[in-house]
């Protein structure tokens, strides 16, 4: 019994890096003869493959991080292909109000209300007094790292799993975030999970207010947002490679462009006319594109489809097919537009998580106006 095994790869794979990957692959291959190759799907998404015998062994593209192989006994014709089990998996990434109504007693659910002083609102004060039934609050100032200068950074690994078994949360669980204003941070939830490795978390369309004008059930007795499960559970995670960027990551890819940084800020504190909400100066890092968060959202606050999603990010001159990575003022919103380049079928686009807040306050340059971004003429 043979194994032909693809590991994971911290390293964004494009260019060169997916041709020695294919050339690798042929290396390793128990069996000869046998060809790593490298295509391109109708997509233009790039793929690796090893080939023996006209037989396709396996095949990887550059949007994925667990990858498949297949095990095979090399007598006769006998051949057996598993799949191993991604991060990405066949959860979807949003689910809607009344599927979630139907499944209440499956899933996990979390509110992961969160807002910018300037909106007013009390996420605490408003989750104690009403939520979806079941729902724990995950705050997502206190499930991160409260040792960087940077708010809500990405927790430790343990942080992280100290809270989920807290909410009775198992790696198995499927986990439903939702928050008060339709879909604004209970994507950056989201996100935590999948950059956790958690392979079934999802975001409910609409959030509450759309639960709510279903005339869904609300729990509406008092809750303290600290409260966890009467059933702990078992929780063990680690911060997958790859899915977090650091600023020294972003500095260099403007000279080497190996990924198309995406800022979910509004488009007037892109080009620094409007201000941040911290006492920095608006603009944008050199090299970024502009898709506001709220472009890839309806009106009523749920997602919009996918053939609209991929015109929003045609029309912002992102190419789908090459790699992205994602951010925004303090790594929030850049979370829904990373939940919409998955709907559009992109699995692989990290978060630079110190974001816009930690590239302007150390000092790194940043430009307005379209100056220095790929919309200067």
């Amino acid at each position: 019994r043979r194994l032909v095994k693809l590991w994971d790869l911290s390293a964004l794979m494009i260019g060169s890096n997916l041709f020695r990957l294919s050339a690798c692959l042929s290396l390793v291959c128990p069996f000869r003869p046998a060809w790593g190759f490298l295509h391109f799907a109708g997509s233009g998404i790039p793929r690796v493959g090893l080939r023996h015998q006209s037989r396709l062994f396996v095949q990887f593209d550059s949007h994925r991080r667990s990858l498949s192989y297949t095990s095979h006994r090399h007598w006769g014709r006998s051949y057996q292909t598993h799949q191993r089990p991604s991060m990405m998996a066949d959860c979807p990434p949003i689910v809607d109000c009344d599927w979630l109504h139907k499944n209440l007693e499956k899933v996990s659910i979390l509110d992961a209300s969160w807002y910018l002083p300037a909106m007013q609102r009390d996420a605490i004060k408003e989750f104690s007094e009403r939520r979806i039934p079941g729902a724990f609050f995950f705050d997502i100032d206190k499930v991160s790292d409260t040792d960087s200068p940077w708010p809500h950074m990405m927790p430790s690994a343990p942080t992280f799993a100290k809270y989920c078994a807290g909410y009775g949360i198992s790696r198995d669980s499927h986990v439903v975030v939702y928050d008060g204003k339709g879909v604004f941070s209970s994507p950056r939830a989201w996100y935590m999970f999948k950059a956790m490795g958690h392979a079934k978390v999802s975001i409910l369309n609409g959030g509450f207010p759309m639960w709510e004008s279903l005339a869904h059930p609300v729990d509406r007795e008092r809750k303290p947002v600290d409260a966890t499960s009467s059933s702990p559970a078992e929780y063990t995670c680690e911060v997958l490679k790859g899915s977090i960027l650091d600023m020294a990551q972003v500095e260099a890819n403007i000279g080497s462009k190996q990924f198309q940084l995406i800022d979910g800020r509004p488009k007037p504190r892109f080009v620094g006319e409007a201000p941040e909400p911290r006492p920095i100066e608006s603009g944008h890092i050199e090299g970024s594109y502009s898709v506001p968060f709220l472009d890839v959202l309806r009106p009523d606050g749920t997602f919009k489809d996918e053939s609209e999603l991929k015109q929003v990010f045609h029309e912002a001159k992102v190419d789908l097919s090459q790699p992205c990575a994602v951010t925004c003022g303090s790594g929030v919103t850049a979370c829904v537009v990373r939940a919409a380049l998955e709907i559009v079928g992109v699995r692989e686009a990290p978060l630079y998580d110190g974001a816009y807040t930690e590239w302007k306050t150390t000092g790194k340059p940043t430009y307005k106006g379209l100056d220095k971004s790929p919309y200067a003429q």
